[in-house]
């Protein structure tokens, strides 16, 4: 008598449960938010990211999908923008693990710092962005004249020594 069950052999078996695993591991996936997802351990912070800088805007794209959004932080400081990142110690699929970025980018000249805003995506991308200010070409304007009711006081003078 055997203990074994009856099964379709062993490549049915290893073919059925690796299957059932891949099926579990996108099922977790799909139920937590991005920062629990799977990660790829080698994209920190998208060592260097992505820069838009055209004549309508700067933005600057970054992968931070190892942190939960309390875990990120966005300042100015002069005319750069500082993009950081930092989780304590905790247990992964692997061991424990500890992660902290801090990425530095200087703003063109064309850009305000007070209008900097920043977006985190659902899927972990931030980004940072601040539209180009207009650059102002020489500046023109027509002056309307208005008719006066009053005669100027040096055409009254002209007028009484007649």
């Amino acid at each position: 008598m055997s203990l074994m069950s009856f099964s379709h052999g062993p490549f049915c078996d290893h073919y059925d449960r690796t299957l059932l695993n891949e099926a579990m591991r996108e099922l977790r996936h799909c139920e937590r938010p991005y920062w629990i997802g799977h990660q790829n351990p080698l994209n920190l912070a998208n060592a260097v990211g992505k820069v838009q800088n055209d004549k309508d805007k700067y933005a600057v794209s970054v992968d931070v999908s190892h942190f939960k959004p309390n875990e990120l932080k966005v300042t100015t400081t002069g005319h750069e923008v500082v993009i950081e990142g930092k989780h304590e110690e905790k247990t992964d699929e692997h061991g424990q693990i500890e992660r902290r970025f801090v990425r530095k980018y200087m703003l063109p000249k064309d850009v305000s710092v007070e209008a900097v805003v920043s977006h985190l995506s659902r899927d972990g991308i931030l980004t940072v962005s601040a539209p180009k200010a207009a650059i102002e070409g020489p500046t023109g304007r027509v002056i309307p004249i208005q008719p006066s009711h009053e005669e100027h006081p040096k055409h009254k003078a002209v007028e009484q020594h007649k």
